[in-house]
């Protein structure tokens, strides 16, 4: 038995930590409650080290005696603006960077400042309730070490743990740039589950509507356009992004990564094909819905027509059988021509065996045309 679509209900959106109009740049005051997880990494080719890490000044202190690792650490969850302000000065980031990074509705971006890269990304999504979530991902990079921010733990970057664990991998063997393409390759490469996730949503679609459309169906078709849109959206500006990272290499990276790199742009040109055929086949979807509803309704008005038809000669023989004539004129002489079969003894019979004379020619003429 096929599954049918639900209704899905398009939820709230978050209120972002945007600074009142006429705030000072780069200003930023919250506390979320919460602690932050510090997910810290250090690998080189032959050791690895994954840690929970207790601040970020034992972070720091790993970074600058050990040179010789390459260190990610992941902030998982924002806590408070003492946090992010120790982060500044430890790191040495800008505080309007610091504020695109927690506004969490920043447009995905790359800049250069100070020989560090700042990466902003969009984390998509799908909910089990089949909505679209769109989380930010913020990573800072310099030298051999990279800071990433978001608000909560994502499953894409599960196989980039196990690459930097398992040795004799070339993650293991590569300076940090190849740590920071793997991860922007993971951003990439997590929206082919969601285009397969549409294209099996819209087969699905299809294949009821054609069976029996719905109002349903019209209003799952809206909100999967919706979500390509904002799919086309992000992932065109991650293509510019890469474009820029690729504009920014040295020499020595663009001979040692550049393959790498415009791998994971031909990734992203892929991924904007998928998602204008898809926006295509919603668009032909509705087609589809507006084609089977207008031929439902003519053959609605088809039957209509028909029934309206066969009561028409009926509705004529009742009517003129309903004309109350005399019999006998005033002076009591008979009138033959009013109406004789009003006074035959089997008149009723005779007219009720005509109707169905009647009903019965119309029906075959209407077969013999294909009207029905």
């Amino acid at each position: 038995m096929k599954k049918k679509v639900k209704l899905r209900r398009i939820p709230r959106k978050k209120n972002h930590r945007i600074p009142k109009p006429g705030t000072a740049p780069g200003h930023y005051a919250f506390d979320t409650g919460e602690k932050p997880r510090l997910l810290f990494f250090s690998y080189n080719e032959n050791e690895f080290k994954r840690q929970e890490a207790v601040s970020l000044i034992e972070v720091h202190k790993h970074i600058v005696t050990e040179p010789n690792y390459k260190h990610w650490l992941q902030i998982i969850g924002y806590g408070n603006t003492a946090f992010f302000n120790e982060l500044k000065e430890l790191f040495v980031i800008h505080p309007l960077e610091l504020e695109d990074v927690l506004s969490g509705h920043a447009r995905p971006k790359l800049e250069v400042h100070l020989g560090k890269v700042f990466d902003i990304s969009r984390l998509l999504s799908y909910a089990e309730d089949l909505s679209l979530v769109d989380e930010q991902f913020s990573l800072f990079y310099q030298d051999n070490w990279l800071i990433s921010l978001q608000e909560k733990e994502s499953a894409c970057f599960d196989p980039l743990y196990e690459r930097m664990a398992r040795p004799g991998t070339f993650m293991r063997s590569s300076p940090s740039f190849y740590l920071y393409y793997s991860i922007t390759d993971a951003i990439i490469d997590n929206y082919f589950p969601l285009t397969d996730s549409v294209e099996s949503r819209l087969m699905q679609i299809e294949e009821e509507l054609f069976d029996k459309p719905s109002r349903v169906h019209l209003n799952e078709i809206q909100l999967i356009r919706r979500d390509l849109l904002s799919m086309r959206k992000t992932i065109t500006a991650e293509k510019e992004n890469l474009a820029e990272l690729i504009r920014n290499m040295d020499a020595d990276a663009q001979l040692r990564f550049g393959l790498y790199l415009k791998d994971a742009f031909e990734h992203c040109v892929y991924i904007q094909e998928l998602i204008d055929s898809q926006k295509e086949i919603a668009f032909s979807l509705i087609d589809v819905y507006l084609s089977s509803q207008n031929n439902r309704m003519s053959e609605v008005m088809k039957v209509l027509t028909i029934i309206t038809t066969i009561f028409i000669p009926l509705s004529f023989i009742a009517g003129i059988y309903g004309m109350n004539f005399a019999s006998k004129s005033t002076e009591g002489e008979p009138l033959p021509l009013n109406m004789p079969e009003l006074y035959w003894p089997n008149g009723y019979l005779f007219v009720l065996g005509l109707m169905v004379l009647i009903v019965v020619g119309q029906l075959i003429f209407f077969r013999r045309k294909g009207w029905i």
